[in-house]
């Protein structure tokens, strides 16, 4: 096995202390990176697996969430509510997600009781049985169907398929009914393996642990895995605008108006962030103030800015009553103009780097925030980007970059607008 420590700024005594973790690397290409916190009385861990929906043949839409899904329905010697209690009867917690590029599988338990749960992980990942599929099959088709029946999610992943169509990353992460109705376990564990193999993994571990031991361990069950080699998608999206409306008798119109972002790797990520930050990152922020609180037109209302390894999207959502959707569109795209045509004033632009700063270094404060921020990091940027390089990158953003992404991106050719709801007739009025 392969150690290094990795290269961390010096903090110059700063009350921030940069991220002092180990990375290793096994003979079979599966790495593990580890940071220990004496001050702490836990520990999380995970398996993630870099594989995701971008991942998948069209006719494969879902096949990752549902294997994640899948794998915990019991191995050879656990049925599914052992491997829960193994883990949740000793105070900890046993979960597992999806996203588009990767997936995770982890833990959250007391520091005596690190070595049982990994234990747990690694019966998961090398010996289910894959049980109950047409059961979790159903399963899975429920919250297909649930995930509609919320606007406010709902609308995002009609968004994504329409600025992204015809491609994977455009895809909804849990699938299409079609899609999930018609996969088998030849299917499902074809996928398997040809994804989970240990060049594509990344064991990562923080908090309160005997990381010698750990590593033993990590040896002694994954050890003896043997590469695959399979090739990750590298396409980046052709981003597409315009208008699409699906009307819903609900109360209220669902507004996602999007543009084209940056990728993870891009060096203007951190401009996007400041801009989203300025134009809906929190009660302070433009569109917030004016929407909410100067107008009184929705409760809700906020910018993101989503980047993958291939491209991004960034854009905000507001929900307003059906008469005052077009007021809305209105007054946000006067702020859109707003930060294309007008530098942040130097007060502006520091309360939001701090607000992005704070934001970071508060997450920090838990175990399962700083090992996700670890192995995010090892997955796109291929190292541990210490905490003092990603605050200095805020500190070094001017307005007139903010400026710059923000004239790039408000424009009328790159606007794409969905609405959800009892949405007019007619087409909406925009222009930037």
């Amino acid at each position: 096995m392969k150690n290094e420590r990795t290269e961390t700024a010096n903090s110059g005594g700063s009350v921030y202390a940069p991220l002092d973790p180990t990375l290793h690397t096994l003979s079979n290409g599966l790495r593990v990176v580890c940071e220990h916190l004496p001050y702490v009385h836990s520990a999380s861990l995970g398996v993630w697996i870099r594989t995701g929906s971008s991942h998948e043949a069209a006719a494969q839409a879902g096949l990752s969430h549902f294997l994640e899904h899948l794998l915990f329905k019991g191995t050879e010697t656990r049925t599914a509510r052992q491997l829960m209690e193994a883990v949740e009867g000793r105070g900890g917690q046993l979960n597992a997600f999806t996203t588009r590029e990767y997936t995770c599988y982890y833990a959250r338990v007391l520091d005596q009781h690190v070595a049982s749960a990994f234990e747990i992980l690694a019966d998961i990942l090398k010996h289910s049985t894959y049980f109950d599929l047409d059961k979790e099959r159903n399963v899975i088709l429920e919250e297909i169907s649930s995930a509609r029946d919320v606007p406010e999610d709902y609308i995002h992943d009609l968004s994504i398929e329409s600025a992204w169509r015809d491609h994977p990353m455009g895809r909804p992460i849990a699938g299409y009914e079609e899609t999930v109705s018609a996969a088998t376990i030849e299917d499902v564990r074809a996928y398997r393996n040809t994804w989970y193999s240990p060049e594509n993994m990344i064991v990562s571990i923080v908090g309160r642990f005997d990381e010698a031991a750990f590593l033993k361990q990590i040896e002694r069950e994954f050890g003896a895995l043997t590469p695959a080699n399979a090739t990750a998608p590298n396409s980046a999206p052709a981003y597409h605008a315009g208008q699409q409306i699906e009307r819903r008798a609900i109360a209220q119109d669902h507004l996602l108006w999007c543009f084209p972002g940056v990728s993870i790797t891009d060096p203007r990520r951190y401009a996007y962030d400041l801009l989203t930050s300025t134009l809906g990152g929190g009660s302070t922020s433009r569109l917030f103030e004016r929407i909410r609180e100067q107008e009184g037109l929705a409760y809700s209302v906020y910018a993101f800015n989503s980047m993958l390894a291939h491209g991004g999207l960034l854009g905000f959502y507001a929900a307003v009553a059906p008469e005052n959707l077009q007021q809305t569109l209105d007054l946000s795209a006067e702020e859109l103009r707003r930060l294309r045509d007008e530098p942040l004033s130097d007060i502006e632009l520091t309360a939001n780097r701090e607000q992005l700063k704070g934001g970071l270094l508060l997450a920090l404060e838990g175990t399962f925030s700083r090992m996700s921020r670890m192995v995010r990091s090892l997955i796109y940027q291929g190292r541990i980007v210490p905490v003092s390089e990603v605050l200095a990158n805020v500190d070094r953003v001017t307005a007139q970059e903010v400026q710059e992404a923000a004239a790039a991106v408000f424009t009328t050719a790159n606007s794409a607008v969905t609405v959800l709801g009892p949405a007019p007739e007619q087409t909406l009025a925009l222009a930037l």
